[in-house]
């Protein structure tokens, strides 16, 4: 029980280019009883080539799944129900883990009372993860009571890598599998469940993992109609699940704000999902408006309307 089998899931999808970072990595942890599982999403670009090298080079330690191209939710799906290990570690194919993130965090969750999740600092990148840049943000503390970090990441618009946690199996047999049905936010939904279902969060300040920027590609993706509505499911599904924990005004407020910036970040675009977002507010009945950006922002919401303001703020920054 000293040294539990940690699992490393990989989904991979057309990264022939960078994956080979991301496996050094998760082969370069110092914290030796890993297993590392690949999952092929139907890549078209040669990474599965380069995944079946590793897999023959390090048989002892790597398990590589195919399957058709089904999307992330699927293949970490699948990639849950082939490992063994006490704790789960999720790795993108594109990001990479500090040398001894899983051990120092495996040392914070030993012998403390089940429930309890572990977190570390992310940093962003580009190309060299030596040129990373780091962001002081609020969730990167321990918290005593898991619901708090989830109204921290509403109330600050912040969010945290999926590779900095590291969840024993059992929280995610509890929190269920990624939704298949989400496109885009499917890792928040997915955390947020593993939250909820948690006790306690416990940070480990000394390692880090390092996220790699999206490409513009994937930003511009990010933006479709389709992409949109998928957003706004899973701040629905964000409020079906929290409410189950804690049914409170700081939790509905918090959940209001996201409902919020979906419409700032949405408008004037798809003018029905906009609608969708602000029945969503409205059935909360709030006495005082909540708002959400800066001080200067939240004033001028205030005096003439939240729309309003988002218009202007449209205008000004045209």
């Amino acid at each position: 029980m000293n040294h539990p089998l940690v699992s490393i899931i990989i989904p991979v999808y057309n990264k022939a280019d960078i994956v080979r970072e991301t496996l050094e990595s998760a082969l370069a942890q110092t914290y030796s009883n890993t297993e590392i599982v690949l999952v092929n999403d139907g890549s078209t670009d040669g990474s599965l080539d380069i995944l079946k090298t590793y897999a023959r080079d390090f048989p002892e330690k790597i398990q590589l799944v195919t399957q058709k191209n089904s999307g992330v939710s699927q293949a970490t799906n699948k990639g849950i129900q082939v490992a063994k290990g006490e704790f789960i570690q999720f790795l993108d194919a594109d990001d990479l883990l500090f040398p001894e993130k899983i051990e120092n965090q495996v040392g914070l969750l030993i012998g403390k009372s089940s429930g309890a999740i572990a977190t570390c600092e992310w940093v962003t990148f580009s190309d060299m993860p030596e040129q990373s840049q780091r962001w002081s943000l609020n969730v990167f503390k321990d918290y005593p009571d898991s619901i708090d970090m989830c109204l921290d990441f509403f109330n600050h618009s912040e969010m945290m890598a999926d590779s900095s946690y590291l969840v024993p199996r059992d929280l995610i047999e509890k929190a269920g599998p990624w939704n298949e049905a989400i496109t885009v936010n499917q890792d928040g939904e997915f955390f947020l469940r593993v939250l909820v279902h948690a006790k306690a969060v416990l940070f480990e300040p000394s390692g880090r993992v390092f996220y790699r920027k999206p490409g513009q590609s994937n930003v511009s993706q990010q933006k479709s109609y389709q992409a949109s509505q998928s957003l706004l499911e899973s701040y629905r599904c964000y409020e079906r699940e929290l409410l189950k924990r804690e049914n409170s005004n700081r939790v509905i407020e918090a959940l209001a704000k996201n409902y919020l910036r979906f419409i700032y970040v949405t408008h004037p675009k798809y003018p029905d999902l906009i609608r969708e977002a602000e029945k969503e507010i409205e059935k909360f009945a709030f006495s005082n408006p909540v708002l959400i950006g800066g001080p200067r922002f939240q004033q001028i919401s205030k005096w003439i309307g939240f729309k309003n303001a988002v218009r202007l703020k449209r205008i000004l920054n045209s």
